[in-house]
């Protein structure tokens, strides 16, 4: 145990905010208990904050979901390196205290956010640098209220756990925790990305999201539905592409955002494909293949997530649509991209590809044999010849 100490305390630093903030969500105990009153210019109490009204850890969009799904990732990740992670670990005293002093900061700024004072700063920070605070009548905006918290938390958590990491194994580790690392990194930079350009406004990104919202028109029109495709849709500073799809009296419409098209899964995809293959030994060829299939595989999967909130939209509501949408949209791409990474480790290690050519190098070879040595032609009774 004394070899290890150093290695669990990590972890146990790492994971104890995210089960910190479990409790506290679940118990409505968070902080953020103000709102912007345009009338006012100024912060006031509020009672009725997005956080109390939702369980975050239930939301993969803007939601705490993926915390989880990273823990779970590190400590997979732990354990498949285990022997290389406690090999490096420090012998510096000062470094091991620096290292755990970085995976402690999470947990000083959830405490610090929901008992000392610091979320009224925070709401603060996020006003100053323009993120929308209120909506056209006044109420307050889920985009300062809650998207900004949530990004700036995501960031931080970030952080503060990558320099523990590479004060723990310096850089050439980082391998060994990459996956885990990208996933809450990309999660942070999306966030943040959608909460300071709001509404599909960062253009770059925005024009991925026309082919997905096309091909979902084609879908419904392939499936049998009356469907409208409009580009560009205005809203704000945004050009967004707009669905509007309809089956005998019901009918429904929805613009989307780059995010909402799944754009962020495709830069998942890549980043984290990149990160899976630098880990492997797999042959040039192979990779590119890969890369190709899981490229469209995660692009048809923001398809049939589109295709699966407005169809929900469509059948049961705006409300329900916008759950499935923030609880489930994201599990869309997120859980094509982590399958298919574990169908390739199949296909490479119990050689899949190689057991298929063998088999039709049998059979092809079976079948020359037959042509050259036909069976014997055997005499009927009759006098008639049967093969």
């Amino acid at each position: 145990m004394k070899k290890y100490w150093f290695h669990i305390a990590l972890l146990i630093c790492i994971i104890l905010p995210i089960v910190i903030l479990v409790c506290l969500d679940y118990y409505n105990l968070e902080g953020y208990n103000y709102r912007f009153n345009r009338d006012t210019n100024s912060f006031e109490p509020w009672t009725q904050t997005f956080f109390d009204r939702n369980f975050t850890f239930d939301l993969t969009w803007k939601g705490r979901m993926f915390y989880p799904i990273f823990a779970w990732l590190l400590v997979i990740e732990s354990t498949l390196g285990w022997r290389q992670i406690v090999d490096k670990k420090p012998r510096n005293r000062a470094l091991m205290g620096l290292s755990l002093a970085c995976a402690i900061i999470p947990t000083i700024y959830v405490l610090a956010t929901n008992f000392f004072g610091l979320d009224l700063t925070i709401l603060k920070m996020g006003f100053i640098s323009g993120t929308p605070s209120v909506t056209a009548s006044n109420e307050p905006s889920d985009f300062l209220h809650l998207s900004w918290p949530l990004s700036l938390e995501y960031l931080v958590f970030f952080a503060s756990f990558l320099c523990a990491v590479l004060l723990a194994y310096k850089p050439k580790s980082l391998k060994i925790f990459s996956i885990s690392l990208a996933l809450l990194g990309a999660m942070g930079f999306a966030y943040m990305l959608d909460t300071i350009y709001p509404f599909g406004v960062f253009r770059p990104l925005q024009e991925m999201a026309l082919p997905t919202a096309a091909t979902a028109a084609a879908l419904f029109d392939i499936l049998g539905y009356n469907v409208t495709l409009s580009y560009p849709m205005h809203t704000a500073d945004s050009l967004l592409p707009a669905l509007v799809v309809s089956t005998g009296d019901k009918a429904t419409g929805v613009a989307i955002a780059w995010a909402c098209a799944g754009v962020f899964s495709l830069l998942l995809y890549v980043l984290i494909i990149f990160i899976f293959f630098r880990r492997t030994n797999i042959s040039g060829f192979r990779k590119l293949l890969y890369f190709i299939i899981g490229l469209f595989g995660t692009f048809f999967a923001n398809v049939l997530r589109i295709y699966a909130i407005i169809l929900i939209n469509l059948q049961s509501g705006h409300d329900a649509g916008i759950d499935f949408h923030n609880t489930y949209g994201e599990l869309f791409g997120f859980g094509w991209i982590f399958g298919f990474i574990l169908l390739i480790v199949c296909i490479e290690r119990f050689t899949l590809v190689e057991r298929v050519k063998s088999g039709f190098q049998t059979i092809s070879t079976h079948l020359r044999r037959r042509k050259k040595n036909p069976l014997p032609i055997i005499e009927a009774k009759t006098g008639a010849q049967v093969q």
